[in-house]
């Protein structure tokens, strides 16, 4: 869906708020805090995000490749945010997040009602091929498919589906280590977990595509 005007004016106004937090910052601790690979020679950090390979230049905060702007916005906002925390090892639903039991709860339902109508009656092989394609790591679970993708390198993003069989339908979660609050905001939170879901439809529609040119 192309961006509205309102819409883009909104991210642009959010953007330079952003720039401006992280501008004349410790570059040192911002490395320290993120985890993100930082070079000296040239003045940049960079992660790998959802499967893409992203650099920022300190001097100005520039991203590139091009991501979405409210993918480009969070990781903004986790640079300014971040206070190194480390992974707690326990899983929260969005709703748990501090201060997010009315737009982290309503996250729950919706992507909880989205996961079981829409990937919990696909193809297990082909969920699985569309989470790699992100990045994601297929982990061991109670899950029939658990995969983990790193939003960034201290925001994992947990994806759990049971599939149907004759007996249930499928399910599913999206799921949060318990110390995200340290590195975005609940409404960031939602974002990225609305982000999660679009990619991973854009990917399975790609990934369909080429199994039915292959037949």
């Amino acid at each position: 869906m192309p961006v509205g005007k309102q819409e883009n004016r909104a991210f642009q106004e959010m953007r330079k708020a952003a720039v401006a937090r992280l501008m004349n910052r410790d570059v040192g601790k911002i490395a320290e805090h993120t985890k993100l690979a930082y070079d000296a020679r040239t003045e940049t950090f960079s992660l790998s995000s959802l499967g893409q390979e992203v650099r920022i230049r300190c001097s100005d905060w520039e991203i590139t490749p091009e991501l979405d702007d409210w993918h480009h916005l969070m990781l903004l906002h986790y640079l300014d945010m971040a206070d190194g925390s480390p992974l707690a090892g326990e899983l929260i639903r969005f709703g748990d997040l501090p201060g997010g039991m009315v737009r982290g709860g309503g996250f729950d339902r919706d992507s909880e009602r989205i996961l079981s109508r829409d990937w919990g009656a696909r193809p297990p092989r082909l969920v699985e091929r569309a989470c790699r394609a992100l990045g994601g790591r297929v982990v061991p679970s109670n899950a029939d498919l658990c995969a983990v993708f790193d939003l960034f390198p201290l925001y994992p993003m947990t994806l759990k589906l049971w599939f149907a069989d004759e007996e249930m339908p499928g399910s599913g979660r999206l799921l949060l280590d318990k110390s995200a609050s340290h590195f975005l905001s609940v409404e960031d939170a939602v974002t990225a977990g609305d982000l999660l879901l679009e990619k991973l439809s854009q990917q399975y529609r790609i990934l369909q595509e080429e199994t039915a040119a292959e037949k």
